[in-house]
């Protein structure tokens, strides 16, 4: 039952986390729009190509949790919904210096903040691999 609710977890987290890129985080910029230097610089208007956006971090995130389901590794599930879960806190973090305001945050951000909540659900009740002897 531990795979099953890991397997559903891990899937529909990856897949909350793919698709909120190509929806509005905030103020209607997509996530792949968002500069990923914004993650340290602060926040600008300004936006960019898919390649310098948030979308390569979240991607390496959803490989690692879904390679990490498929050949039974945990901790390569934890290190991808960390990945995500740290792309996802430092963009808030970010924001909020700027401003204050939760309802300036669109779907994209919300898809991933549940997205990351099932990366991590996914990489917890994950069963441990046996050793065979």
């Amino acid at each position: 039952m531990r795979m099953v609710i890991a397997t559903v977890a891990t899937v529909a987290g990856a897949a909350a986390v793919g698709y909120s890129t190509f929806l509005p985080w905030y103020r209607e910029r997509q996530g792949r729009r968002i500069p990923l230097n914004e993650l340290w610089n602060g926040v600008t208007a300004t936006t960019t190509d898919m390649v310098n956006s948030l979308l390569p971090p979240l991607a390496v995130a959803i490989v690692l949790c879904l390679a990490g389901l498929v050949i039974g590794r945990r901790w390569m599930m934890a290190l991808g919904a960390f990945v995500a879960v740290a792309v996802f806190a430092v963009f808030l973090g970010q924001q909020l210096q700027v401003e204050a305001l939760a309802s300036q945050f669109k779907q994209g951000f919300w898809n991933t903040a549940g997205g990351c909540v099932l990366l991590l659900v996914g990489a917890i009740t994950r069963p441990a691999q046996r050793k065979s002897a």
